[in-house]
């Protein structure tokens, strides 16, 4: 009889945490010779696809760029995960140019990936150097070094666009390089679009401000800017990572009529989905605006296939898009694919639950600010989360990217 067939398309927080879920439930050793003895775990094949060929931890990005060194663990090579060398696992690195209901198609390849579970996490795009195109860890770390010597050759940095990664790329640079003028311009009056306080955005403001030494111009819009960058280009590749949002030596003209020049720019303005044109499976209408409509059950929103989920920053829920989120949604879609693996139609799925929203902003190594939910967290409760790395240490941990996971029970 041949395996069952499961496919995870994307292997990044989400789609690694669906897959070491899928490892520690269908594939890794039982705890007792006794439990051994009496599970019987259907045959199960794992493909995972990526188009890189390792883990990159995206919330240090920023640091990664000011600082290369650090830069470099930010990348974890598959080859180096023991548990992903699992005879029953495959990892086939590629870009996905097609999903269709019963497989999955890798640009380049005429031999399709037929599955019998899939899951979906291939995120949202970002433009570079933020987003990362590239499918080695050393054009990663080329990646990081070429923009960190533009900001070293540069008196002057603005970076364009005040969400989160802007917010901690201007912080980042001012705290590596004091001696240049750096500034962020938003359009909107107070940075960090989502459900977060004033009171947060306004404390956010002032560190910027007053701590870090950044000029931060609020409610004025970037109108033009001369030479563009590629992500402003009407022709820029589809997938944004390939695209560069910096530009050297630019003039921008703000809705004011107001002047800015820097020697050096960098644009972070938001993110890029990937599921259009993409995703093509019959009389299924799953997406809106900002991704894949998915249940509790991280299973897409269509009665006609409940066999494929979706996770991670590429779904449509009433969540800001986090690590941990989609870490979590990863956990929840793994888990139901292995009790449908392992009972059938008499499998109970699990629903995940919707957490309160959440944001921690790192800025430099000294300054952080983080609001859960509806509460402002003060400096001294805050610290323990404010790692100096970035959360990185415990991300290879949660993932199991150092070690092999235990058995888990579903």
């Amino acid at each position: 009889m041949a395996p069952i067939r499961i496919v995870v398309a994307g292997c990044n927080y989400a789609g690694i945490n669906a897959l070491k879920t899928l490892y520690s439930t269908l594939l890794a050793k039982q705890a007792t010779a006794a439990t051994a003895a009496t599970a019987q775990l259907p045959d199960v094949h794992i493909t995972a696809i990526d188009r890189r060929d390792g883990f990159v931890h995206y919330i240090g990005i920023t640091r990664g760029i000011t600082e290369p060194e650090f830069g470099e663990q930010l990348w974890v090579p598959f080859k180096q995960v023991g548990w992903m060398q699992h005879p029953k696992i495959t990892f086939r690195q590629g870009t996905v140019a097609k999903i269709t209901s019963t497989h999955v198609v890798i640009e380049g390849s005429e031999q399709p990936i037929e599955f019998d579970y899939l899951v979906v996490a291939l995120g949202v795009g970002r433009y570079a150097p933020i987003g990362v195109g590239v499918p080695t860890k050393p054009e990663f770390i080329e990646q990081l070094s070429s923009a960190n010597k533009r900001i070293q050759a540069a008196g002057s940095v603005a970076v364009v666009g005040g969400g989160a990664v802007g917010i901690e790329m201007a912080a980042d640079i001012k705290c590596d390089f004091p001696e240049k003028q750096v500034t962020l311009i938003h359009s909107r009056e107070l940075p960090l679009p989502g459900p977060f306080k004033d009171q947060f955005r306004e404390s956010v403001v002032e560190i910027l401000k007053d701590k870090i030494g950044v000029s931060v111009v609020l409610g004025e819009r970037v109108v033009s800017q001369a030479p563009v960058s590629d992500d402003m280009r009407p022709t820029h590749a589809c997938d944004p990572e390939f695209a560069d949002s910096s530009a050297i030596n630019a003039q921008m003209t703000l809705s004011s009529g107001r002047s800015v020049s820097a020697d050096y720019v960098i644009r972070c303005l938001g993110t890029c989905a990937k599921f259009q044109n993409l995703i093509c499976i019959p009389n299924c209408n799953i997406f809106d605006a900002s991704g894949i409509r998915v249940r509790d059950t991280m299973q897409i929103d269509s009665s006609d296939y409940p066999n494929i989920y979706a996770c991670g920053d590429i779904c449509s829920r009433d969540q800001v898009k986090l690590a941990g989120v989609a870490m979590y949604g990863g956990y929840i879609a793994a888990r139901n694919i292995a009790r449908s693996v392992i009972y059938g139609d008499k499998a109970v799925l699990e629903k995940g639950e919707l957490y309160p929203s959440k944001i921690m902003l790192l800025m430099g190594k000294d300054h952080f600010a983080l609001q859960i939910g509806d509460e402002i967290w003060d400096t001294e409760r805050a610290r323990p989360y404010a790692t100096p790395d970035m959360g990185l240490d415990n991300c290879i941990k949660a993932l199991s990217l150092d070690c092999t996971p235990e058995f888990e029970h579903l």
